[in-house]
Formats: structure tokens, sequence, C-alpha cells
């Protein structure tokens, strides 16, 4: 009988490869095409600087220096720094180190779907969810968020198997911690994330039958956290005798982003989240569901389990991810509540299935929001509206052209430690595409530099600069492609 059921098992394995392998292939081509691409926004420190430093000391030390310590555990430089210890150190081996992340990520999302959504129309779900524009942004780049994506997803998977299956053996709990440990070796949002995922995880998996048994069940389900915990505590108290200081300092690279918000600076962070949310196209996913919840369903899908569970883990992600977005100054990018984007688009394709009665609009509502959805990788704000470039697939236009005023600038003789210019482009070049070269652009000074490259992949420009660029300098040289422009000034 055990022979049949792993047959079974093999056999269930092998058809889930053939059924998801479209998106396999599409995540394969995705990084071939990107593969030539330069290391790219906050990539450049959390995985560039961080993998060479490793790279380059020989793991000798797991504390890194000052100048590109943000508090996280560095997990991820040291898995990067290990891949190019393995198979070379070089663009094209970074972005390939993601694709196990990616394939992972398309694995969890299908069986997450098919736990809620029938299987007519589970496919249509799960590109509906891998389709999120912040998602495929990341997908491009060789970056810390998509690992932070697939252990989310593992985590909430082993959690609901758990609930599902009232299964008492040791295979879940392993499981679901050691998810938790990488959330943790992730970054400091990951363990938010972990936080959230926690709470989700009392709440469906506790029975709250009186203190004794409660406080029996905590104890037990306390067990699958504490390893993550232990690590974190080890690492920091380590880091703190090292540098007497833990997360941040005051002189850091980006004390700036810590620094704690007024009421006023809260209810800006709280409008930039709910923006947040609904950009790039996803707004087209929030429309839906609020029109189903306002003229379908209305108080009834409160006793509906699903739709219960699934707003437990949006509510839960949402807070743990949301305390430092409204708190801080400057944590507030896509990326950060990228997990949120897509329990919301589950949310979105469980309402369209299972309260739409319809079969053709269900189809009709699916393909609409997706295409919609996609156009968010097409969107570009004027250039004094400040974008997430990293979190959508505009910014695939910014490599070639940069590529070209790069070779402008060498055949006009003109140094590049002469040319002011902002994040994410002052990097020392090595740090960008693994080179030997240390040239970088200098920080950008309109008063006292005489070449400026601006761009409006650069958030760094405020209005008053860029119409100093306008006025006081000629452009001396501009490329663009599909609405990413850079554009070489030269001060009159």
């Amino acid at each position: 009988m055990n022979e049949i059921s792993n047959n079974n098992n093999i056999k269930n394995i092998f058809k889930e490869i053939f059924l998801l392998s479209p998106f396999f292939l599409f995540f394969t081509i995705l990084t071939f095409f990107v593969s030539k691409n330069i290391f790219f926004w906050d990539t450049i420190q959390l995985g560039s600087a961080h993998a060479q430093f490793f790279y380059d000391t020989k793991f000798s030390s797991i504390i890194l220096p000052d100048s590109i310590d943000s508090g996280h555990i560095p997990a991820f430089g040291m898995y990067l720094s290990f891949v190019w210890l393995m198979f070379g150190k070089t663009l094209f081996v970074s972005h390939f180190a993601m694709l196990p992340f990616l394939f992972g990520i398309v694995w969890q999302t299908n069986i997450l779907v098919k736990q809620f959504i029938q299987p007519k129309f589970a496919y249509l779900a799960l590109i509906l969810i891998l389709a999120d524009p912040t998602l495929l942004g990341q997908s491009a780049l060789v970056s810390p968020d998509i690992c932070l994506v697939f252990f989310f997803l593992l985590a909430i998977n082993m959690v609901l198997k758990n609930k599902n299956q009232n299964n008492k053996s040791l295979k879940i709990p392993i499981k679901l911690s050691i998810a938790i440990i990488f959330l943790f070796l992730t970054s400091m949002r990951g363990m938010m994330v972990a936080v959230a995922i926690l709470m989700f995880d009392i709440v469906i998996n506790i029975k709250f039958i009186n203190i004794k048994s409660t406080f029996i069940q905590l104890t037990k389900r306390s067990l699958i956290y504490l390893p993550a915990l232990f690590i974190f505590v080890i690492f920091n108290f380590i880091h703190y005798k090292s540098k007497a200081w833990i997360g941040y300092h005051s002189d850091s690279p980006w004390s700036k982003s810590f620094e704690l918000v007024d009421i006023v600076g809260f209810a800006k962070n709280a409008v930039v989240l709910l923006w947040r949310i609904l950009d790039f196209g996803r707004i087209f996913i929030a429309l839906p569901i609020i029109i189903i919840f306002l003229f379908i369903t209305k108080t009834k899908i409160f006793k509906d389990k699903n739709f219960i569970k699934i707003l437990l883990m949006i509510g839960f992600t949402l807070f743990s991810l949301s305390i430092t977005f409204l708190m801080y100054h400057s944590l507030n990018g896509h990326r950060y509540i990228l997990p949120v984007y897509l329990v919301v688009a589950l949310l979105a394709s469980y309402l369209i299935v299972e309260k739409i009665k319809s079969i053709k609009i269900k189809y009709s509502i699916f393909v609409i929001v997706l295409f919609a959805l996609l156009t968010g990788n097409l969107w570009i704000y004027p250039e004094k509206i400040s974008q997430g470039w990293d979190s959508n697939l505009a910014h695939l236009h910014y490599f070639e052209i940069r590529n070209k005023m790069i070779n402008y600038i060498e055949q006009e003789e003109i140094e590049i430690s002469n040319i002011g210019s902002s994040f994410p482009n002052l990097s020392q070049q090595k740090y960008l595409d693994l080179s030997n070269n240390t040239e970088a652009f200098a920080e950008k000074n309109i008063e006292t530099n005489k070449y400026i490259l601006f761009s409006n992949v650069y958030n760094g420009f405020t209005d008053k600069e860029i119409d100093e660029l306008h006025n006081s300098f000629l452009l001396k040289k501009e490329y663009s492609s599909f609405g990413v422009f850079m554009q070489l000034y030269e001060k009159k």
C-alpha cells in the first residue's frame, strides 16, 4: 500500500510539474533575458556589495563594514557569494541564482491557490497572482525579496496544511520552522513577516478551550518559532559586541530612513501605503473586491470560512509590515509590502470564483483584470514624481540606455568622477557589473558640477534641481526608450 501511495505521489508531482511548466519556462526566459543587466536599486547593496565582501574576505567574518551594514543578517549576500565560488562571479550566474526561488514561488503559489480556488479556475488565479508587476519587477533583479516571498508562501502553506489536515506528525512543524528561520535570515522585514505568520498560526491552529489547554498548545507551537529567534539573538549579540549597535546607528548611511515621523508624516505615509497597494495596475485588483463586497455578498461574506482565512492573512501581514512603513521617514517602498499584494490578488480571485454565478462573467473578469494589471508594467510617472523603479518591469529599458550613455561619455573622454549623478548610479562600477572597475559617478551638486547625468529613474533630484537643470544647463546628450530617459547636461 505504501508503495502504491508513493507511486501515486510521484505521478502527481510530475503532473504538477507538467502543468506548471509554462510558468517555469516564463521565469527561465525572463532570467536569461535580464542576465546581462547590472545590479540595480537596493540590490546593489543587499546583493552585490554584501556578496563581494564575503567573496573577497573568504567568509572570514559575518559582520559587514558599516558602509554596507544595514542591520540585517546578511544571509542573502552569503548565499550569492557561495554561488559565485561554485560557478563564477558573473552577472549571468547572479541572476540564475534566483531561479530556484522563482520556481519555488510558482510551486508554493499553486499550492496556496488550490486550497481556496476551484480547480476549473485555479490556473487563472495562479496567473493573476504571479502577474503582479512588483513581483515581476523583483523577479528581474538579484533580489532578497524573491527569497522572502518564497519562504512567506511556504510558511503560509504549512500553517494552512496543519489546519486542514490536523496533522500531528513532526513533518509540517519542521518545514514551517525552516521557513521561519529563512525569513529571519532574509531581512528585518522577513522577521516582521514571520511575526504575521505566528499571529495567523495562533488564530487558526490554537483551540482556546481553557487556560491549561491553551498554554500547552501555545508552548508546543512556540517550539516552531524559537530556533529562528535563537539565531536572531545570537547574531545580534555578536553584532553588538563587534559594533555596539543593533539595526542602525546615527552615522549610518540609512539613518534618515529610520527617523520617526510626526502625526502629519504618519498620515502621509498612510496615504502612500494605500497608493502602493493600488499602484502599478493593482487598482484593477481592488475594484472587483470592492464591487463584489458591496453589491453581491455584503455581510453574508463574513460567514465564509475561506474568506475569513484570506482576510486574516492580509490583515496580519499588512499590520506587521505597515508598522515601520507608517512610523519611519523613508521605509515605504513598494517591495516592502510585496507579500500583501499577492494575498490581495488571492482574495480577488476567490471572490470572483465563489461569488459570481455566471461562468462567462467569471472568465471575462479574470481576463480584463489580468490585462489591466499587466499595464502596470507600463506605468511611468512624470519626471517630478518619484516611483518605485524596482517594482515593475518598466526599469528594464534603463540598462540599454545607460550602456549607450556610458559609451558616449567614454567617446567624449569625460571622466566619470567629474559627472554628478544620483542613486542608484553612485556605487563603484564593480558593484554594478562585477568588474574590477572602481570608477564611480560623483554625488550630484547642481552648484559645483560641470556635468550632471540625470534620468527619470533617479528619484534623488528635487523639483528645484530639475528646473535648474533645464534652465542653467545645456542638454549635451539624451537617450530614451519606452518612457525611460537619460540625459547628460553640461553647465552653460
